[in-house]
């Protein structure tokens, strides 16, 4: 039987052993997420069989993931209400698959899983991959060292357009300011998989490290980082595009996270997800993510049954062989 709060203030102390080692999940971060980004959210909890999930509604482009088309629809998304690749629940035990395949097939309206790892008994498409990097390297050079050498020669190519800029972190996210907010909203505009759109207040408020570049005195990007014990993840970020390729600001913002995550003695970096083919020719492996989609109307779920395909994200499927001592380099898999 699963109980539904409406507060995170009023969860139970164990939701956070539920919630594992998702830190989006703890009560922390879902209180901070109630006010900083509102959104009706929903917590749902089976104690019995220790099942937790979050939902919260939003306005979706079921059809993001297409060049061409569009079809927005009011969605209860079980996720978390911020742009991670994390998913919005913790069945604890691979059997529990089955009371929440039913749970959610008994939920009045349309929804949507995001982010899954796992297989549900319900109509199902791909999302956006995750991208992540294992850290096996004493230093950001060893890093370099260890590339092959097309890919090293696009890395410091990358790193001399970024020679002089400064590199500063916020010592107070309340520092984080409308120019730097304006670059968060230049990313969100120009990307193909908007999602919600998160208030400056976010930036200001929710815990984290952020790390601004300078040049000429101006903050022309900035990253947002999450610590998760041994794991780095890189929340969100936002840069100008009119001079993205003068100084290579989107390499050399990855390039900073894997160079801050090997000197801070992280295991894995969770890059997040789109952008792919960057972060692979960086050394980034892709985890899958698929989709879950049910309507309470029969017709609806049977047609959605049938149109999964056409919500899925199509992956990129070139293999890159980043680092020496891997398998021979696929040619079309190459750096230009």
């Amino acid at each position: 039987m699963f109980k539904v709060y409406n507060d995170a203030g009023n969860l139970p102390e164990m939701w956070d052993d539920l919630a594992g080692d998702n830190p989006f999940l703890k009560r922390d971060s879902l209180q901070n997420l109630e006010q900083l980004n509102p959104c009706n959210q929903s917590y749902h909890l089976n104690q019995e069989k220790n099942i937790v999930l979050v939902s919260y509604k939003l306005k979706l482009d079921l059809l993001t993931f297409s060049k061409y088309l569009s079809f927005k629809i009011p969605v209860n998304i079980i996720g978390i209400p911020m742009s991670v690749s994390k998913c919005g629940y913790s069945i604890c035990c691979p059997r529990n698959k089955v009371d929440v395949s039913k749970y959610v097939k008994s939920l009045k309206g349309f929804y949507l899983i995001l982010n899954s790892d796992d297989e549900f008994k319900i109509a199902k498409g791909s999302t956006l991959p995750t991208c992540k990097i294992a850290i096996r390297w004493n230093s950001f050079d060893d890093y370099l060292k260890s590339m092959r050498s097309h890919y090293r020669h696009r890395v410091k190519k990358a790193l001399r357009r970024f020679s002089g800029t400064e590199i500063k972190e916020l010592q107070d996210n309340k520092l984080f300011d409308k120019e730097m907010y304006n670059l968060y909203l230049n990313v969100y505009e120009n990307s193909n998989e908007k999602l919600e759109k998160l208030p400056i207040r976010f930036f200001k408020n929710y815990p984290s490290k952020i790390l601004t570049f300078i040049s000429n005195g101006e903050v022309i990007a900035f990253i947002q980082l999450v610590e998760n014990g041994d794991e780095l993840i890189f929340l969100l970020g936002g840069f100008q595009h009119d001079i993205n390729h003068k100084y290579d600001l989107y390499m050399n913002m990855l390039l900073l996270i894997i160079r801050y995550g090997i000197e801070n003695g992280y295991k894995c970096i969770d890059l997040g997800q789109t952008a792919e083919e960057t972060k692979m020719k960086l050394g980034a492996l892709q985890q899958p993510k698929s989709m879950y989609i049910h309507h309470s109307n029969p017709v609806l779920s049977i047609l959605f049954d049938r149109l999964a395909g056409r919500f899925s994200y199509k992956h990129y499927e070139i293999v890159h062989t980043v680092f020496k001592g891997e398998e021979d380099e696929n040619p079309v898999g190459k750096m230009s």
